[in-house]
């Protein structure tokens, strides 16, 4: 009688074991393997936000692990957008769809708790404005920018572009399955460069390119605001630069507007 009720006492033991590894792998979010001097490396990050790690000995060939929820966690982020300007008389219209934003940032998260985080980042952005009237060049002259018509040909692509290094703090508030996340906070830069892409068709109907390999005056410094809005997965991002595009002077007075999704 007493082996029948502990055999049944293992067996209902095994099945809520196998639930609980059920239920934590289905948590699961990311997984990652590193190997470092032998000893092997697990690391989960789940869901909620938490994460946890865990490594094989080589004497036992068993694993210690650690679930106690880090405070911190790091990762690849990748903003994927459009750019406008803002409107003004002296500047032509720009074309969204071209005009793309690229930002690839390293994140680093502080989970102060479970509503509160705090994102800093690293990274680097890549403006680029395409002109709705592909017959402008922007020609860059000692005295500024100049958007002039083209008459040597008919133009199919005139762009301004600009790249710049970049820091960014974002504090973050979530509801507590983190389903739903809402970011507010502000990032500054410094140009790496920039240039001039004008695309045509000259007589013979063959294409052409002109480059303006120097910068275009873009403004040596950027800063501005950022909203983040998270649902489930998916995460949408909203910047707008504070300072002017481009140098006092050398241009029309405008800001810079991206906005787009958010991969990680």
């Amino acid at each position: 009688m007493n082996r029948l009720v502990l055999i049944t006492a293992v067996f209902f033991m095994s099945i809520g074991s196998l639930a609980a590894q059920s239920a934590d792998s289905s948590n699961v979010k990311k997984k990652k393997d590193y190997t470092v001097f032998g000893k092997t490396w697990y690391y989960e990050k789940y869901n909620d936000g938490t994460s946890s790690w865990q490594f094989e000995t080589e004497e036992h060939n068993n694993y210690v692990s650690n679930n106690k929820p880090s405070k911190f966690s790091s990762d690849l982020e990748v903003d994927l957008g459009l750019n406008l300007w803002s409107p003004t008389d002296n500047a032509p219209q720009v074309k969204p769809w071209g005009s793309w934003n690229v930002n690839l940032n390293m994140v680093g998260t502080y989970k102060a708790s479970k509503n509160f985080h705090l994102k800093t980042g690293i990274g680097a952005s890549f403006y680029n404005f395409k002109l709705e009237d592909t017959d402008l060049i922007a020609v860059k002259t000692p005295s500024g920018i100049s958007f002039e018509e083209f008459t040597e040909g008919r133009g199919t692509k005139s762009k301004i572009s600009a790249s710049y290094a970049n820091i960014s703090l974002v504090p973050t508030i979530l509801t507590n399955d983190g389903k739903l996340r809402l970011g507010i906070g502000g990032y500054a830069g410094v140009r790496l460069g920039g240039r001039g892409k004008f695309v045509y068709d000259d007589a013979s109907g063959d294409q052409q390119k002109i480059f303006e390999k120097s910068n275009m005056y873009a403004s040596n410094f950027r800063y501005g605001g950022r909203a983040e809005l998270g649902v489930g997965d998916f995460d949408l991002f909203f910047n707008y630069d504070f300072n002017e595009l481009f140098e006092s002077g050398k241009g029309p007075k405008l800001n810079a507007i991206s906005f787009g999704v958010i991969f990680n």
